[in-house]
């Protein structure tokens, strides 16, 4: 039987810091590579004219790679019963693809760099999602997710501060993600042990467990997480251009920002900056409440302040906006994990289920180039009208990512 080491005694706070510090190297990666340098890269390499389309074929395209990478990896690691080795191979394998996508003199090489990058940030990331449910107790989840959550605004908050700090030079901030990724790396992989998994008695992957009655509710926290994906999705890579397009000037009191880099940095940093409040206390309070009940109210500010995105034109209004969306996203991520690890029913295939519990919050990128393509229409048909859809479709997703949590049973 496969099985993972069971602490005696409470897990205490450098347990869970360490256990969720590549969460925040992982993080500062995905905040400074997806709405800041990667659409900077695209209009560089394609122009104005194609920006949009180009960006979500990039994205949408690759996004196919974490659909199938994490189930896989995370079986073999089942399997052979270690996680470690996979968190620093495929650490190396990503920072070797952010290098080609700096020096990438094409769109083309790009796209091959960035293909590079997902191969080795799902093949690190699908064992380490298990880590939680291998070494944390039930009855301590709420706390550790909400560590997790904490860490994780907290690297895109580094991230975003590095993106203000530097903005304009890619070879810092480049530098800045290899060094964060593999550092944070080495903390979790020194600092925690290595769950003790008895590989050769590990079950064979069965696929189609997840259609029998125990995987229920795991079904429904996976359509959860995927449509609150979904919103999130639908507008983070677009983001810099609706600062450009819509927003036009970055003035705030007597500041002015002539960058709209260095806008976006600060409208992302002032969003996971009030998350990060709200991630600590949801994750405690959750433990004692319940996680429906975070749920609901994140998801109803997640979408208020999508909503809000929608109608605003003025950089002041828009960085209120990001507070009111910033404060859900913290509280949802604070129970994110804890919640997902609730529903699992099989304690032999935590890196499979958690691999395939991780697609939810990929699959929505690969609608990414759909929605390149209703942004150009949108505004082609109406002034800057793209935006306004994307939002509204975004407003929707998060109010059934927050609806459908109603129907898990198991968890309250």
């Amino acid at each position: 039987m496969l099985t993972a080491t069971a602490p005696v005694s409470r897990r205490s706070l450098k347990d869970n810091l360490t256990l969720s510090a590549f969460w925040f190297g992982i993080e500062a990666h995905w905040a400074l590579l997806l709405p800041i340098l990667m659409p900077a890269d695209v209009q560089r390499l394609v122009g104005e004219q194609n920006k949009a389309i180009y960006l979500g074929l990039l994205i949408g395209w690759l996004a196919l790679i974490p659909l199938v990478v994490p189930p896989l990896v995370g079986a073999i690691s089942d399997r052979v019963g270690r996680r470690m080795a996979f968190i620093m191979s495929g650490t190396l394998v990503n920072v070797v693809g952010l290098a080609v996508m700096y020096a990438a003199p094409s769109f083309a090489l790009y796209f091959v760099g960035f293909l590079i990058v997902q191969v080795g940030n799902n093949l690190a990331t699908s064992p380490y999602n298990a880590l939680i449910p291998d070494l944390v107790p039930a009855e301590e989840r709420g706390a550790a997710s909400g560590i997790m959550g904490l860490l994780t605004l907290v690297g895109q908050i580094v991230g975003f501060g590095a993106a203000f700090a530097f903005s304009g030079n890619r070879l810092v901030e480049y530098i800045i993600i290899g060094v964060l990724l593999i550092g944070s790396g080495l903390v979790t992989v020194i600092s925690t042990p290595e769950p003790k998994r008895h590989a050769k008695t590990a079950e064979r992957p069965d696929w189609g467990a997840f259609l029998r009655p125990e995987y229920r509710d795991f079904r429904w926290v996976f359509l959860t997480r995927l449509f609150n994906e979904f919103g999130r999705a639908a507008v983070q890579p677009f983001l810099l251009y609706y600062l450009i397009d819509v927003i036009v000037s970055f003035k705030v009191g007597g500041l002015t920002f002539s960058d709209p880099g260095m806008a976006l940095a600060l409208l992302l940093g002032l969003l996971t900056v009030f998350g990060a409040v709200t991630a600590v206390w949801g994750g405690n309070i959750s433990d004692r409440v319940g996680k429906k009940p975070i749920i609901y109210v994140a998801g109803a500010f997640m979408a208020a302040g999508a909503m809000g995105f929608a109608l605003v034109h003025s950089f002041t209004l828009a960085l209120v906006m990001g507070l009111i969306f910033g404060l859900g996203y913290g509280a949802y991520m604070s129970v994110d994990w804890a919640l997902g690890t609730a529903v699992l029913p099989n304690p032999r295939a935590l890196a499979r289920d958690m691999g395939v519990w991780h697609v939810a919050m990929v699959f929505p990128q690969v609608f990414d180039s759909a929605g390149g393509r209703l942004l150009t229409w949108g505004n082609t048909v109406g002034h800057n009208s793209g935006y306004t859809i994307l939002f509204a479709v975004a407003v929707v997703f998060f109010l059934m990512g927050t609806v459908f949590i109603s129907q898990v049973r198991s968890v309250k």
